[in-house]
């Protein structure tokens, strides 16, 4: 039996909170996204990076 407990919460962020969060223009996420250097997800019709993902980049920057 499955309980809500469970279920985990994703937040995505926008390529533009993304862009102002790291102070880069969209573009410049778009390039990164296409050359494989970030990972992104198509959402309906729209591009999201996973936050999760976004905070292990980070982590690993600052190692």
């Amino acid at each position: 039996m499955n309980s809500h407990s469970d279920t985990k919460t994703v937040t995505f962020l926008t390529p533009s909170e993304l862009a102002q969060r790291w102070k880069l223009t969209p573009m410049t996420l778009r390039r990164w996204r296409r050359s494989g250097k970030i990972q992104a997800h198509h959402l309906g019709r729209g591009i999201r990076f996973s936050l999760a993902d976004i905070e292990k980049i980070e982590a690993e920057s600052k190692a």
